[in-house]
């Protein structure tokens, strides 16, 4: 089943979230609202497009909390990354203080809301990459790159505010 496209009444106004959540299909009552806010209302044209891919239908979902070890272990491709440590270490310059998600973790050492992972995924293509691009293991990173690389530059560092745990949706995807 597709995710369904915002109806935007502008280009300039995004549709509001609890009335896009309120038509969201009944079908895919397993996605967690936050997860739709998060994720398919947020990043809407992307989501969309990974829908033709994905059966969403049988995904399941687990809140966890991870410790930072856990969240060290969260995967992405070698170039992605790359870049997201680059990030990383530019919040910890506070060069991106902009950022409503920025100012979040700086005052709170987590995130404002839970990163999206893939447990064990392998056989899977992942959704930003071309035909061939497996999923990697235990956790492959599927939303949350500016969230991972802040709390990835603060476990490095140590951050003084860094909390010991932070939320995480763990991602089952059936067959």
């Amino acid at each position: 089943m597709e995710i369904p496209k915002r109806d935007d009444p502008s280009d300039f106004k995004w549709e509001a979230f609890e009335d896009y959540y309120a038509r969201f299909p009944k079908e895919l009552a397993n996605i967690p609202k936050d997860v739709v806010k998060n994720w398919m209302w947020f990043h809407n044209e992307q989501v969309v497009e990974f829908s033709k891919l994905y059966d969403f239908e049988k995904w399941t979902f687990e809140l966890r909390d991870f410790d930072n070890d856990e969240i060290m272990a969260i995967r992405h491709f070698e170039y992605d990354l790359k870049l997201l440590d680059g990030k990383g270490q530019e919040f910890l310059l506070g060069r991106l203080n902009e950022h409503d998600t920025a100012k979040f973790m700086f005052e709170n050492g987590t995130s404002p809301c839970p990163i999206i992972v893939a447990r064990d995924a392998s056989k899977h293509i992942h959704h930003q990459r071309e035909e061939g691009n497996y999923m990697l293991e235990p956790y492959q990173l599927i939303e949350g790159n500016r969230r991972l690389a802040y709390l990835r530059a603060m476990i490095g560092k140590p951050y003084p505010k860094l909390r010991a745990s932070h939320k995480v949706w763990v991602v089952t995807i059936g067959d």
